[in-house]
C-alpha cells in the first residue's frame, strides 16, 4: 500500500461547493460576446470614401456581431517529430505551431438577410466581380474577438483571430418548417493565427486615458509648487 504525505483528497465536497458559489464560478458556454472587425469599407479607395463609410460600416458590423448564435474558441497544436539522436526511449520535439486555420460561426438572420449581404460584401473584397482578378491580401483581411463573460457580464477571457476573411458562406435552406424556426447564416472564416486577450494586453479605455491625463496634470502642478531645493532632497 502506498503512503502519501497528504492522506485527504484535495477535492472534498466543501471545497468544490465553495468554488462553485464563489465570484469565479464556472465558465458558461451561453455567456459570450463576438466582435467582428472587417476590413475598412474604404480600404484601397480614396480618403474621402473611407470617412464616408466609416460610421455605417461600424454600425453594421456591430449589428451582425450581436446576432452570432454559435461560435468556437479555436485550439492550437504543436507539430512534432521524433528525436532519434538519443539513447534509450525516444522523445518528441516541437517543430512548429499549428492553429486550426478556420472556424465556423452561425448568425441569426434578419428578414432581409442583411447578415448574408454583409459577408458577401466582405467576400467580394477578395476579388473583382468584373475582371475576376484576385485582390491584395491586405485588402480583405480583418479580425474577430471572442470573449467569455461571467454572470455579471464582465469579460473574463478572450481570443483574437488575426488575418480573418470569410472563406465559405453556407447555403441558406428554406422550407415549410414551422414559423418559429429562424434562418441561420453559417460562415466559415479563415485565419492565420490567434492570441489570448486579457487585461494585461488590452489597450486602456478612454476613461482610463482621461484619468491618467488628469493624474499627470495634478502631479505636474504639485511638483511645480515644490521649491527646487526640496525636490532635490532624497525621500
Amino acid at each position: 500500500m502506498a503512503n502519501f504525505l497528504e492522506g485527504v483528497s484535495y477535492g472534498v465536497l466543501n471545497d468544490i461547493l465553495s468554488e462553485f458559489h464563489s465570484n469565479e464560478g464556472y465558465a458558461l458556454p451561453s455567456r459570450y460576446e463576438v466582435l467582428l472587425y472587417p476590413p475598412p469599407a474604404g480600404r484601397g479607395k480614396s480618403l474621402g470614401s473611407l470617412f464616408a463609410n466609416l460610421g455605417s460600416s461600424n454600425k453594421e458590423s456591430k449589428s451582425v456581431s450581436l446576432r452570432c448564435e454559435k461560435c468556437q474558441l479555436p485550439g492550437t497544436t504543436i507539430s512534432s517529430s521524433p528525436d532519434t539522436n538519443i539513447y534509450g526511449p525516444t522523445r518528441e520535439i516541437a517543430e512548429s505551431v499549428l492553429f486550426a486555420g478556420s472556424t465556423t460561426m452561425d448568425f441569426q438572420a434578419s428578414s432581409d438577410l442583411r447578415e448574408r449581404v454583409f459577408f458577401e460584401k466582405w467576400q467580394q473584397k477578395c476579388y473583382n466581380p468584373e475582371t475576376w482578378n484576385i485582390g491584395y491580401y491586405s485588402d480583405y483581411i480583418g479580425s474577430i474577438d471572442v470573449y467569455l463573460l461571467d454572470i455579471n457580464n464582465q469579460r473574463r477571457f478572450g481570443i483574437k483571430l488575426h488575418e480573418v476573411w470569410p472563406k465559405t458562406i453556407a447555403a441558406t435552406d428554406v422550407s415549410g418548417a414551422k414559423a418559429s424556426d429562424i434562418i441561420k447564416i453559417s460562415v466559415t472564416f479563415q485565419f492565420r493565427k490567434m492570441t489570448t486577450l486579457d487585461s494585461d494586453n488590452q489597450p486602456p479605455s478612454l476613461a482610463d486615458k482621461i484619468a491618467q491625463t488628469v493624474n499627470n496634470a495634478v502631479e505636474r502642478n504639485v511638483t511645480r509648487n515644490i521649491p527646487a531645493v526640496l525636490r532635490k532632497l532624497p525621500w
